[in-house]
């Protein structure tokens, strides 16, 4: 399948999206993946549910990403731009088993530990579907990708932005301890239309481990690859080394919080 191509800075797109709703939510189930982007200084995140992650397990081909779950008139209304884009990949299942974006010192952790790091994946799910409540949502928004403020909490911080769920520290770090999960991975100044190559993102699955001796590493299951066009697609294998100043760590985000958040979606 010839991969779909964002072009951000085209309009054309915007008279083409699909059956369009502003009150759709993300028809998102546990175990989906969850693609967030966002910009220092824009008002909005994108969340793009990109489907189960059991497809992304043992592919032998590439999976088209944006024009499959997103548009580029999506990217466009989100006030999002292809220079200095963060974003990263992230989901759980019911048995807290994780699967997140990083690199090879990603490992796992008990199942009490990775559910608090699920509770995080969660409140930015339940965000999305519990959004429309508090302000007039975007006209944009489709039932594979939402366009929210991203400074926005609700229920007590049971319900994030992407961006809060990344950065905000009083409502992502408990009384426990914690961990890093994620990484976030940051396009350069000048990344759109450049000749320097994709920014690439490596995917983990992260099972529960019960021997609290050691703590093993995640299986690889591919990588993630945003072209400077803007295309962007997952791949099986191992991702080419990323420049070291293009990884940011997923901020205090995204942090074990043991017990106390656990909650799960029920859109």
């Amino acid at each position: 399948m010839k991969p779909y191509q964002l072009a951000v800075l085209s309009a054309v797109a915007a008279g083409s999206l699909w059956s369009l709703d502003a009150s759709a939510q993300l028809s998102y189930n546990q175990g989906d993946l969850l693609l967030g982007l966002r910009s220092p200084g824009a008002g909005n995140d994108l969340i793009v549910d990109i489907g189960q992650a059991s497809q992304y397990v043992g592919v032998s081909s590439p999976i088209a990403i944006s024009g499959t779950y997103f548009t580029s008139a999506q990217f466009t209304a989100s006030g999002l731009n292809l220079n200095n884009l963060y974003f990263s990949v992230f989901g759980d299942n019911s048995g807290n088993t994780l699967w997140v974006t990083g690199d090879s010192t990603l490992t796992r952790h008990t199942g009490n530990s990775q559910s608090g790091a699920a509770s995080e994946f969660e409140a930015i799910a339940n965000g999305t579907a519990d959004a429309g409540s508090y302000y007039t949502a975007n006209a944009a928004n489709s039932s594979s990708a939402v366009i929210m403020p991203n400074n926005f909490v609700a229920g007590g911080g049971t319900d994030l932005s992407y961006t809060k769920g990344v950065l905000d520290p009083v409502l992502s770090v408990g009384n426990f301890g914690y961990f890093p999960v994620v990484n976030e991975i940051t396009t350069a100044n000048g990344f759109s239309g450049g000749s320097t190559g994709g920014v690439y993102l490596n995917l983990y699955e992260l099972d529960p481990y019960v021997n609290n001796t050691t703590q093993p590493a995640g299986t690889l299951l591919g990588y993630f690859e945003l072209d400077s066009n803007g295309t962007l697609t997952f791949n099986p294998g191992v991702a080419p080394v990323p420049e070291p100043a293009s990884w940011a760590m997923f901020g205090a985000g995204m942090l074990v919080l043991g017990a106390i958040r656990k909650f799960r979606c029920t859109v």
